[in-house]
C-alpha cells in the first residue's frame, strides 16, 4: 500500500486515507488519492509487472486497496486497424482498445474492482450508485461477488437491455425522473439519509480505471512517443484516469513521454468541449440528449478533472453528431470486427472529424468503451429477411 493521503483537487485540503469521504467537506470539490512515488519506484519495476499475467490485477500496487475484487477484468485487446486506417488515408498508426470484452461488457469493471473492494474494507453492507446503465451493471455484479446489498438509480431514458443486466445481477433498481445528474443527486441524498456506501465516479473508481492507461502503454511496449489517446467523455472519469496513469508511469520512469489526450463528446451533451473552447469553465447542459446514452452526463462529476487532463496533456476536445457516431459504429463493426455501443464509437467519430489536425507518423488509440450487445436493436442499421427456399437469396448474391 503506497497511498499517503487524500486531497481535494480544487482547494488542496488534505484528508486521511482512513476517512470515508467522497467529496471535499470544505468546497465540495473532487478528491484524489496521493501516492508515495519515490517508495513505489524502489519497489516496482517493469520486469516485475511483466512477470504477471496480463490483466487489471497486473498493476495491483497502483490501487489504494488491500485486495481487489476480481472477476478477470482487464487484459482487453489493443487492435491495430485492418481497414479504417487505409480508408481514411491516415498517415499514422491506428489502434482500438476494445473495453467491451470486460466481464460485464464495459470498462466500468476496472473501477468497480477497486471501488467495491474499498467499500468492503470500510465495512459497508449496502451500497448505492447512480448510472446510465454500464456502471450500474458493473457495480451490481461486483457487489454480488462481495455479498453487498446493491441499489442502483438510473435516469428514466436508460436502455431497457442495460436495466435487465442490472436486475440480472440482483440489484434493486430505481428509475429517476430526469437525466443522470438528477439520479446522481438523489443517490448522494440517499447515502446521507440512510447510511449507504456511495459508489460512482468518485476517487476510488478513478484509481481502478487507471489500468486502461497502464495496459495501453504495456501493449505498446512502453513506447509512448507521439501517442494520442482518444476518449469519449461523459462524467470525465475515464479520460482523467488515463491521464493519472500517464503521470504515474512517467513518474516511475516506465514511459518517457506522456500522451496527448483528445476528449470527444456528443453534440447534444458537450459541457467539457464548450468549456475547452471558451473560458475553461464547465457549465451544465440542461436537457442533454444523445444516442450515446452512456455519456449523457449534463453536469459531469469529473468534468473539471477531465478538462484539466486535456489541457495539461496539450490535447484538445471536440464534439460530434449522433449521425457521425452511428456512422463510426458501423465502420468499427463492418471493417474492424469490433461491435460496440454508440458511446464506444464516439472516439472514432471524433478522430474522423479531427484527423487533419494530427501530425503524420503518430500513434492513435481510440477507446471503444462498451460492447454492442448493450444496444437496443432499434439502434442497429440493416434488414433481416425471412426465407424458406435458398433461391430467395438470389438478389443478394
Amino acid at each position: 500500500m503506497f497511498e499517503t493521503h487524500i486531497f481535494c483537487s480544487s482547494c488542496g485540503r488534505k484528508y486521511s486515507t482512513d476517512e470515508k469521504i467522497f467529496r471535499c467537506e470544505k468546497c465540495g470539490g473532487s478528491l484524489e488519492v496521493a501516492f508515495d512515488y519515490k517508495k513505489m519506484k524502489r519497489n516496482i519495476t517493469i520486469e516485475k509487472l511483466l512477470s504477471r499475467p496480463f490483466s487489471h490485477a497486473r498493476y495491483v500496487e497502483f490501487y489504494p486497496v488491500k485486495n481487489i475484487i476480481s472477476i478477470q477484468e482487464g487484459g482487453t485487446p489493443l487492435i491495430r486497424s485492418k481497414n479504417i486506417e487505409k480508408m481514411l488515408n491516415l498517415d499514422l498508426e491506428l489502434y482500438f482498445k476494445f473495453e467491451g470484452l470486460n466481464p460485464t461488457g464495459s470498462f466500468k469493471d476496472r473501477g468497480s474492482s477497486v471501488e467495491v473492494a474499498k467499500a468492503v474494507e470500510f465495512g459497508a453492507k449496502k451500497v448505492v450508485c447512480a448510472s446510465t446503465g454500464n456502471m450500474g451493471a458493473s457495480v451490481s455484479a461486483y457487489s454480488g461477488v462481495a455479498n453487498l446489498k446493491c441499489l442502483i438509480f438510473t435516469p428514466e431514458d436508460a436502455k431497457p437491455i442495460k436495466l435487465k443486466q442490472i436486475l440480472g445481477y440482483g440489484a434493486k433498481l430505481f428509475m429517476v425522473k430526469g437525466d443522470y445528474s438528477e439520479a446522481a443527486k438523489l443517490v448522494e441524498e440517499a447515502c446521507a439519509k440512510y447510511g449507504l456506501y456511495l459508489l460512482g465516479d468518485y476517487l476510488y473508481r478513478r484509481e481502478g480505471t487507471k489500468s486502461v492507461g497502464f495496459e495501453i502503454f504495456d501493449q505498446l511496449n512502453f513506447d509512448s512517443k507521439n501517442l494520442y489517446i482518444v476518449s469519449p467523455v461523459g462524467n470525465g472519469t475515464l479520460i482523467s484516469s488515463v491521464w493519472k496513469a500517464s503521470k504515474e508511469f512517467f513518474e516511475l520512469g516506465f514511459i518517457r513521454k506522456k500522451p496527448k489526450l483528445i476528449g470527444i463528446q456528443a453534440e447534444g451533451c458537450n459541457p467539457v468541449v464548450k468549456a475547452f473552447k471558451r473560458d475553461r469553465k464547465i457549465k451544465p447542459v440542461e436537457n442533454p440528449r444523445t444516442i450515446a446514452v452512456a455519456i449523457e452526463c449534463g453536469n459531469p462529476l469529473d468534468g473539471d478533472r477531465a478538462l484539466k487532463a486535456i489541457v495539461e496533456s496539450k490535447g484538445f476536445a471536440e464534439s460530434v453528431s449522433d449521425g457521425k457516431i452511428l456512422e463510426a459504429r458501423e465502420l468499427l463493426a463492418k471493417k474492424e470486427g469490433i461491435f460496440t455501443e454508440p458511446a464506444g464509437a464516439v472516439s472514432l467519430a471524433g478522430l474522423m472529424k479531427v484527423k487533419d489536425n494530427l501530425p503524420s507518423k503518430c500513434k492513435v488509440v481510440c477507446l471503444a468503451t462498451g460492447h454492442g450487445l448493450k444496444t437496443p436493436k432499434t439502434d442497429i442499421h440493416g434488414e433481416c429477411h425471412r426465407i424458406s427456399d435458398v433461391e430467395e437469396i438470389s438478389n443478394f448474391v
